[in-house]
């Protein structure tokens, strides 16, 4: 079987590192198409400079292209055509309109860097007491669906499929606002009777980005819980649905730790015979510098450990947001990796798995960091406070986080200080929560069932490939409703 996957960024890739290297261990060949363009001069020094401070930059793809040999990547060409231009801005409206709709729990940053795209006379209409109350009705969707059906697809990228000739197409992640080529790529696949399949790249695609404008014959998500937003937020039919969990976090279901305790703690700059705590950094698309909370979190820790001494706080800076930490100084405080990293590659993951396994807790606003967190299974706590009601109340996605429960809530650092002191004692007050949160958010097809198998079987069964395997994994995920609710429903 050949396989296309089409991404939208190169970094892309660490979300399908896992299913890559099964596809090749299945005798599968892959080709990856990207919208980087690593061969302009431009975007060559820009990946040049980001290096220095992002050392991840498209570095997961090249490891598995050096261990793969089935594997290839390249550049994902746009359509020239003309008409596809003006698909790809009727595109970016129907992005917007989404938020529009009544009940939409995503926060308004987003749809303001999407209004930014759009031309004047567009958010004028937008604006309108009319005009909104028309485009935030659900059949303005399906009326555009209609246009992208009769639309023909784009020869740029039928001619490169006919080139390829996948026998199956797999798109991630389907709904990124920017330059939202994904469906072109749908469009002629469909075309040429090729399956397809959309997939998610993290649990905050669906309620941050843009939508599904060509509906695919298979739609990849974690859990119940997403399957529900492509269903009433972007009208995806429930029968191209399929629930499979989270396949590239089958690493950390997996690792164990690779070094001693004392050496982490020397690699990051700890002392080797105290706790530590790591603090773990959100997006700067959500907050642009959590230095202020960092600070105040280290004072009320020192305050809640006079006698002993409060362990170390550790801040693992998100990937790409390290600047605010290149000269920050502050007693109790290290900052490990000091230019940030993603885990995208088998030694990096190892390497954040590494870090994270010997922790004593974890401490955060808003961050894909929780799910891992989660899996390595040490105590999580946040801080909810009006401070941060962008960060979090405004966001679609932390609400998972809240309704699992397995965050200790605090109100501010000193709340969480005291936490941490009773959790250095022992306690553990959401263990049970944890563990439903990884069977029905992460894994709802079995804790034990690696997810990166079932979604794999689920491509060759799109592709009409016969499963090479008799473990229902596929079956159980498409039905992963009635687990989810289960595994769910059993600590509450």
């Amino acid at each position: 079987m050949k396989v296309l996957m089409v991404m939208q960024h190169i970094n892309f890739f660490r979300n399908l590192d896992t299913l890559v290297r099964e596809l090749d261990a299945r005798g599968h060949q892959v080709v990856m198409l990207h919208g980087t363009r690593l061969d302009d001069d431009k975007m060559r020094a820009k990946l040049a400079r980001k290096r220095e401070t992002m050392i991840f930059m498209g570095r997961g793809i090249e490891v598995a292209q050096a261990d793969l040999p089935s594997v290839t990547a390249g550049y994902r060409p746009e359509p020239a055509e003309r008409w596809h231009r003006r698909l790809r801005s009727g595109r970016e409206v129907i992005n917007r309109t989404i938020y529009m709709r009544k009940g939409h729990p995503s926060p308004e940053r987003v749809t303001e860097g999407l209004d930014k795209r759009l031309p004047p006379r567009v958010r004028r209409l937008m604006e309108s007491w009319l005009g909104g109350r028309v485009l935030r009705q659900p059949f303005v969707l399906r009326l555009w669906r209609c246009i992208e059906a009769v639309s023909p697809p784009s020869r740029t990228v039928v001619s490169l499929l006919e080139e390829i000739r996948p026998d199956v197409v797999l798109v991630s992640p389907t709904v990124w606002p920017k330059n939202p080529v994904e469906a072109d790529y749908i469009r002629a696949a469909r075309t040429l009777g090729i399956p397809t399949i959309g997939y998610l790249n993290s649990w905050d695609n669906l309620t941050s980005k843009g939508t599904v404008h060509v509906i695919p014959d298979a739609y990849v998500v974690w859990n119940e819980a997403l399957a529900s937003e492509a269903v009433e937020i972007h009208d995806i039919p429930r029968g191209a649905i399929r629930i499979t969990g989270a396949p590239h976090l089958d690493r950390f279901f997996e690792m164990q730790p690779t070094v001693p305790r004392a050496e982490m703690c020397r690699e990051m700059g700890c002392d080797g015979d105290a706790p530590y705590v790591v603090y773990l950094c959100s997006s700067r698309t959500l907050i642009s510098s959590e230095v202020h909370i960092v600070t105040d979190l280290a004072d009320a820790l020192a305050g809640a450990f006079p006698a002993s001494g409060p362990p170390t706080l550790v801040v693992r800076p998100h990937p790409v947001n390290p600047d605010p930490w290149e000269s920050y100084s502050h007693p109790g405080v290290v900052v490990y990796p000091k230019v940030g990293d993603q885990a995208d590659s088998p030694e990096s993951w190892q390497e954040y798995y590494n870090q994270l396994s010997w922790a004593s807790c974890f401490v955060g606003l808003n961050t894909t960091a929780f799910l891992e967190a989660a899996i390595v299974d040490r105590p999580c706590l946040t801080i909810v406070a009006d401070e941060f009601h962008a960060v979090q109340g405004w966001t679609g996605h932390f609400r998972h986080l809240l309704e699992a429960d397995f965050l200790e809530v605090a109100r501010d650092a000193r709340e969480v200080a005291e936490r941490v002191v009773r959790i250095l004692a022992g306690e553990d007050a959401k263990a049970a929560e944890r563990e439903a949160f990884r069977k029905w958010f992460l894994r709802p097809s079995g804790v034990d069932k690696p997810v990166t198998l079932g979604v794999a079987d689920l491509m060759e069964t799109v592709a009409g490939i016969p499963l090479s395997t008799a473990d229902p994994v596929v079956e159980e995920a498409a039905s992963g409703r009635d687990l989810a609710l289960a595994a769910k429903d059993a600590t509450r």
